[in-house]
């Protein structure tokens, strides 16, 4: 009888400690390793988000009319494309729809970033001549519609990105791709530092929020309050002065103006 207790008991322990390593292992993998993007959705999640840019759209053309008549298009439906001038497109080139959207500022300085560009879809030219040509859309993360641009294809993700701790580099959490005010883990969100400020894929981000303070104390105090890590981020993709990033891990809620922050070590 003891000797089956004791074995019960190292049986527990064994289970209660392959537990605890597996979910550390997952943790570790999570911000020091590598972050997994071949799950269903995801990838097209952080491509259909887009980008946020102060440059205008790189066009090669428009979508100017649709075989069926349809308003809100999606993937299998064939469309008319007028293709800019000097540009020569030629059937089963691919192509990614853009559509300029909302114009963004920072959160607590107000400085305009630029305007936020979706993608929100995918084509294929199929034939035509001149500037007029039909394509057919591929693949659609959300509807696409009749004045919507082409620009060039967006580079494919990799399954896996590997993550890397630059240099110390400080900024906010600038917007959410889908402009959702609580933000968690598997969100795509953007951040105010872009390669001008060293950024580049796979730079991981630990995300903070200041306290609470009582307005009195914050008349005093003239040092810097602690912060409260609530999450980190792996950039996936990068502009001059804009990184969009994927939510790798959350203990509570996100929100736009966070502070974002490299380890630096």
């Amino acid at each position: 009888m003891r000797f089956m207790k004791m074995t019960l008991s190292v049986g527990l322990a064994l289970l209660l400690g392959l537990c605890i390593f597996g979910g550390f292992q997952e943790s570790y993998a999570q911000s020091n390793q590598a972050s997994g993007l071949a799950k269903s959705g995801l990838r097209d999640r952080i491509q259909s988000g887009g980008y946020i840019t102060l440059r205008p759209l790189p066009s090669w053309g428009s979508i100017v009319g649709t075989k069926n008549s349809v308003v809100n298009l999606s993937a299998g439906e064939v469309v008319y494309l007028k293709i800019e001038s000097g540009k020569e497109v030629k059937p089963g080139d691919r192509f990614s729809v853009a559509r300029m959207s909302k114009e963004v500022s920072h959160p607590v300085t107000k400085k305009i970033f630029g305007r936020l560009v979706l993608i929100p879809g995918e084509l294929i030219i199929l034939a035509g001549r001149d500037n007029l040509v039909t394509a057919k859309i591929n693949k659609s993360h959300q509807p696409i519609h009749q004045g919507d641009q082409i620009i060039l294809s967006l580079p494919v993700l990799p399954d896996v990105m590997p993550i890397r701790t630059p240099k110390k580099i400080e900024g906010r959490v600038l917007l959410s791709s889908e402009d959702v005010e609580t933000l968690t883990q598997k969100e795509v969100i953007f951040i105010d530092r872009g390669n001008l400020d060293g950024v580049i894929t796979g730079d991981l981000f630990s995300i903070y929020q200041e306290g609470d303070f009582d307005k009195e104390i914050l008349k005093k105090e003239m040092g810097e309050f602690p912060l409260a890590k609530v999450g980190e981020a792996v950039v996936v993709s990068v502009q001059e002065e804009t990184s969009t990033a994927i939510i790798t891990l959350s203990t509570q809620a996100i929100y736009v103006g966070d502070k974002a922050v490299s380890d630096g070590k």
